[in-house]
């Protein structure tokens, strides 16, 4: 039986690595003919480039961070490794499913099958996660679009609409913080049948109760995530316009990437695919500083293909790692 059981799991493992390659293959092939042939044209400084990924791996693990905070104030004991791994799985089915927030789904559920007692809390820390992150993305356009003197009335809205949900976003925040404990979450235990898993919920979506310094913190984490990928967006222009003046400057970016990250995350398109590309080049366009030469749609590919390697990578340090993964014994 042991062989057995060897050979099944080999092949399981076997099949994940196809998966995986197929997935990649997959959203390669999703890329406009046109728009790849651009891409080889344009001359390229690499290693710029390369700081570009860099920049933008630093994001990602700077968002693992971010969750790892949340999920030990959760009393969930991980390791950051394992959650860079659950956080990377996420990363690479981010590519194929709907928006850009589809592989939380996956991540959650991975991360609660490694927990015993406290699989609730995993979950909606996943949730909470994500919008925390949103919250943070909303801020940085708000900021951003507000440091420039002239916008085109596109933009203009782009900012107002940032400001309102970014009000709103901090006045809830700032409510669970200061009046969370307040609520009268005893009501909602005694339901039948659900009560005690909606209590929980509640509580995991409360955690920032009387705790102004971790929500701060995950908010500055977020927006530093935000900050990283929209410089390396102007890196990979750097990288594309090198020996050009077109190139956009960074708070021109700034103006244009955060708004269009906003837009990826639509469950519309597998990871945003098409939509945010759509939007990065359109925005540019909506800065009357930017140069008719300048292509956001090359530099929105590049970085699409950036995301695609960051995918890859993400795939492999989650199935190499997934031998030393073992469940935990959580206690609240």
């Amino acid at each position: 039986m042991a062989p057995q059981n060897s050979n099944v799991k080999h092949a399981i493992e076997a099949l994940k690595w196809l998966v995986l390659c197929a997935l990649v293959v997959w959203v390669a092939l999703k890329f406009p003919q046109k728009d790849w042939e651009l891409l080889v044209q344009q001359p390229k400084n690499w290693w710029v480039l390369l700081l570009a990924l860099a920049m933008v791996l630093l994001a990602n693990i700077i968002s693992f961070w971010r969750w790892q905070g949340l999920l030990l104030a959760l009393k969930v004991p991980i390791s950051f490794f394992e959650t860079v791994r659950l956080g990377f799985l996420g990363v690479a089915f981010n590519t194929v499913s709907a928006g850009s927030v589809g592989g939380d789904l996956f991540k959650a559920i991975a991360a609660a099958n490694r927990s015993k007692d406290r699989k609730t809390e995993v979950i909606t820390s996943v949730l909470v996660d994500r919008a925390i992150g949103l919250l943070g993305l909303v801020i940085v356009a708000a900021i951003s679009t507000s440091l420039a003197a002239n916008l085109s009335p596109q933009l203009t809205t782009i900012r107002n609409a940032a400001w309102i949900l970014s009000a709103t976003g901090l006045a809830g925040l700032l409510g669970i913080v200061g009046f969370g404990r307040s609520l009268p979450l005893e009501l909602v235990q005694r339901i039948p049948w659900i009560g005690d898993k909606l209590h929980r919920i509640a509580n995991a979506c409360l955690i920032f109760q009387n705790r102004p310094q971790l929500a701060l913190a995950m908010i500055a984490q977020s927006m530093t995530v935000h900050a990283c990928l929209t410089a390396s967006c102007w890196l990979i222009s750097s990288a594309l316009y090198s020996n050009s003046s077109t190139q956009p400057t960074l708070l021109e970016h700034f103006l244009a990437i955060p708004p269009a990250l906003l837009a990826g995350t639509l469950p519309i398109t597998p990871g945003g695919l098409g939509l945010q590309e759509v939007w990065i080049d359109l925005l540019f366009k909506q800065i009357p500083s930017v140069s008719s030469e300048f292509s956001g749609l090359i530099v929105a590919t590049m970085y699409r293909a950036i995301l695609l390697l960051i995918a890859l990578i993400a795939g492999i340090v989650y199935l190499s790692g997934r031998s030393n993964a073992q469940p935990v014994d959580e206690t609240p």
